[in-house]
């Protein structure tokens, strides 16, 4: 749609989907109730890059590393990613998740 319509947005240099990647997310709060729909989102922001863990903390109802650590559908890379890597390229600092 907006390859049809790109006169309204003239400023934009790229496409809209492309502008994710200049973007961070952070995994507070995240539902867990469907998983797929969960899945899909990680994808769709391109998690293993540009998703950072946040706890909510000292909230009662923060949330653990393990509710990112024990997603079934991310493989070790994207965990060390989400849970660091990601905020340490973010600020950055030096990774000592290896």
């Amino acid at each position: 749609e907006y390859l049809m319509r790109s006169s309204e947005a003239p400023n934009l240099r790229k496409l809209p989907s492309e502008y994710v990647t200049d973007m961070y997310y952070t995994t507070q709060p995240m539902e867990r109730t469907n998983m797929a729909l969960l899945e899909a989102s990680f994808k769709a922001m391109k998690a293993d890059t540009q998703l950072l863990y946040a706890s909510d903390w000292p909230h009662w109802d923060f949330d653990a590393p393990s509710s990112v650590y024990d997603l079934p559908f991310l493989d070790d890379e994207a965990r060390r990613n989400i849970l660091g890597r990601n905020a340490a390229r973010l600020f950055g600092l030096p990774d000592h998740t290896a």
